[in-house]
């Protein structure tokens, strides 16, 4: 894919992603005016890879490893666990880190069923469809389709 389609528009990023209550989750399951946008990719992160799949979402879990006291790096980890419908579970990992030291401090990465097919650093972080489309293919992949 070029690099062109592979960061989308910015569209992907206002979009407002809805859970079913069946979701097991630690956030809220719909957004609101003022809602944590982190919680607004996480849960486009699920909808986007069950949509892609297709798969059924079963669980949602944000969470923001250990930051230093004097705000120097900020982290988030997203797990987002649907079923396929040949009965088979789907991981997807997200993580993203930023901070003030160099040489790098931006960096992310997506990880599908312990497997990382994408990581980047820099300040171009992927949406939630591509990454969904990484964990499509990279399952693609995996079983040779």
């Amino acid at each position: 894919m070029s690099e062109d389609r592979m960061w989308l528009t910015p569209y992907d990023w206002s979009r407002s992603y809805l859970l079913p209550e069946s979701v097991t989750c630690n956030i809220p399951h719909r957004g609101s005016i003022d809602g944590y946008g982190a919680w607004n990719t996480a849960r486009g992160v699920l909808v986007e890879l069950c949509r892609t799949l297709p798969a059924t979402p079963v669980s949602l879990l944000y969470d923001e490893p250990v930051q230093r006291r004097d705000r120097t790096r900020v982290a988030i980890r997203i797990t987002a666990r649907a079923r396929r419908t040949d009965g088979q579970d789907v991981i997807v990992i997200y993580r993203s880190e930023r901070g003030h030291a160099t040489p790098r401090p931006e960096f992310w990465s997506i990880a599908v069923n312990g497997f990382i097919p994408a990581s980047g650093h820099g300040a171009r972080r992927p949406s939630p469809p591509w990454i969904a489309h990484t964990a499509h293919q990279t399952l693609r992949a995996e079983l040779g389709r």
